[in-house]
């Protein structure tokens, strides 16, 4: 696959009209001007957007949209990153100076919201065990009721949360981790991909979702996504995404689909949207600033593989390259894939290729980590850190 533009490539871009899909040049007042005048043209890995270098000067607001598996087998990962938020939260918050210049790496974010939404999109109206709303499921909607099995929770919480400086960050994740623990009452159909582009796309966008329906950025869920701020999306989940375009994969008895309804996401890909839909969504809402967006995932990757989070296409690539990461029958048990590695807790997470290749895309902006290693620390930290150098309105000189 090609790498990013070089500069060389970004001045004969602007000559010739060839060479590169889509690519903007940073502009002296730190923003991006587009060079290409075309559509978005990319596709996973194309390396496409060219991402500024200097220091940040000014920093943006940030939105974190965090996308959790509420299926049956996520409690423990929903906790464990619960557990984890406050680190995140102080890689924004609390810059690291990892070029020891004395100063800070990034600027302190003073401005963020955070929202959750579920993996639980429904299944087409098809009557599928585990998913007890058949249609629409939580259908990309603002998580709004609390986890009170936590002590000091409210049964209800706002649509998302909103933090500035100086207030209590501390206050701020505790009342997080009241929406981001969810539970494991949804349905066994994961497609947090679709979740997240529903939950931030606006009605007005030509893209559309389940049963044609539009997107909730600027109706059940307005005010969460600023114009100008950095959105952050979270995957948190141990299973691929199964974002269905054709929602007959999901039905039982379904003469079209193909294989048992446990393997209908792996048996049936032309069934589900490609992951070029993702690509371009989330890049449609910040197209005049592609760098103003992140994608983190938290999946099922062979331990080892990325034991610190890994951001850049070559680390990408050998994940995906990683024979555990390979799709196919496990042998002991013909009706579910091969796990590709144990979490905590005796349950097993599976190839989360699709997921990993929404990464790959977004290579630079974006992080992959995996929920079966045992301290997710310093994988939360990267994630923070690569939020908070991504969220910049302004930059100045290398």
């Amino acid at each position: 696959m090609k790498g990013p533009p070089t500069l060389a490539c970004l001045a004969l871009l602007v000559v010739l009209g060839a060479g590169c899909t889509r690519s903007f040049v940073l502009e002296e007042d730190g923003g991006l001007r587009r060079v290409d005048g075309g559509a978005d043209s990319a596709v996973p890995g194309d390396g496409s957007v060219v991402l500024p270098t200097g220091k940040c000067e000014v920093p943006s607001a940030v939105d974190l949209l965090f996308v959790i598996d509420n299926s049956n087998s996520t409690y423990d990962e929903q906790a464990a990153l619960a557990e984890e938020l406050p680190n995140l939260l102080d890689a924004l918050l609390n810059p690291p100076d990892d070029d020891g210049d004395g100063v800070p790496d990034y600027p302190p974010i003073d401005d963020i919201h955070l929202g959750v939404v579920t993996s639980d999109m429904g299944t087409g109206g098809f009557s599928v065990p585990t998913c007890l709303e058949p249609n629409f499921g939580d259908d990309g909607v603002l998580n709004t009721v609390g986890n009170t099995a936590i002590a000091g929770c409210s049964a209800s919480v706002p649509p998302f949360l909103t933090y500035q400086t100086p207030e209590d960050a501390g206050e701020f994740a505790f009342q997080a981790t009241c929406s981001l623990v969810v539970g494991t009452g949804g349905c066994g159909f994961e497609q947090p991909l679709d979740a997240a582009l529903k939950a931030v796309t606006p009605r007005s966008a030509p893209i559309t979702f389940a049963a044609g329906t539009p997107g909730h950025g600027d109706g059940a869920n307005a005010g969460f996504l600023r114009p100008d701020s950095m959105l952050g999306v979270i995957v948190l989940t141990d299973e691929d995404d199964c974002s269905a375009r054709d929602p007959e994969v999901f039905n039982p008895t379904s003469e079209t689909a193909e294989g048992d309804l446990n393997l209908r996401c792996f048996s049936n890909p032309g069934m589900l949207h490609p992951v070029e839909r993702y690509v371009d969504g989330f890049r449609s809402l910040r197209a005049d600033r592609p760098d103003l967006f992140t994608f983190a995932a938290i999946v099922g990757v062979p331990p080892g593989l990325a034991p610190d989070g890994v951001t850049e296409a070559a680390d990408i690539d050998r994940i995906l390259s990683d024979e555990g990461m390979e799709e196919r029958l496990d042998p002991s048990m013909p009706s579910r894939l091969a796990p590709s590695c144990n979490v905590a807790g005796g349950e097993f997470a599976f190839p989360p290729r699709r997921v990993v290749g929404l990464a790959r895309a977004f290579a630079g902006q974006s992080v992959v980590a995996s929920l079966c290693e045992a301290d997710w620390t310093e994988s939360i930290r990267t994630i923070g850190r690569t939020m908070g150098r991504r969220a910049c309105s302004e930059y100045g000189p290398d």
